[in-house]
């Protein structure tokens, strides 16, 4: 029993055609990757200084700042194997679902803060000492 490589099926391997057909997929989506990672800085350095300068963020940026962080994760999961499916542009392009699911919500027109705001609930007393009290009262007391 040779426990090396199976050569009949490394030849197979090699000889498959998806295989290399993935490998240029792969190489087309690393460039593009490092494209939308170079726009999404861009991104992030205006929606800072809108910020800095009107004291709210933009919409539009708040927008593609989402889309492109949609379409770079579905390159990273197309490039490591994790999803068989081509992104942008074999694919649609990402919808920013999750900043329509934030304007749904009255805490997204909140300016951000520098720490979250925790709110603090007032401690729960501990129910067991007064349980075994109350057992104790209901239960005949043994006296034999």
């Amino acid at each position: 029993m040779d426990k090396g490589i199976d050569k009949e099926g490394l030849k197979e391997n090699l000889k498959d055609g998806n295989s290399w057909l993935r490998l240029l997929f792969m190489v087309l989506f690393a460039v593009f990757y490092s494209v939308a990672e170079v726009v999404l800085v861009m991104v992030i350095v205006f929606q800072f200084l809108c910020v800095l300068l009107t004291g709210d963020r933009n919409d539009r940026a708040l927008s593609l700042g989402s889309q492109i962080a949609s379409y770079i994760y579905q390159v990273l999961r197309y490039l490591t194997y994790n999803s068989d499916e081509c992104p942008y542009p074999f694919a649609d392009w990402p919808c920013d679902a999750v900043l329509a699911e934030q304007r749904a919500t009255p805490a997204s027109k909140t300016k951000p803060t520098a720490a979250p705001v925790v709110k603090k609930t007032p401690a729960k007393r501990k129910a067991a000492p007064a349980r075994r009290k109350k057992a104790a009262e209901e239960s005949p007391a043994s006296s034999d």
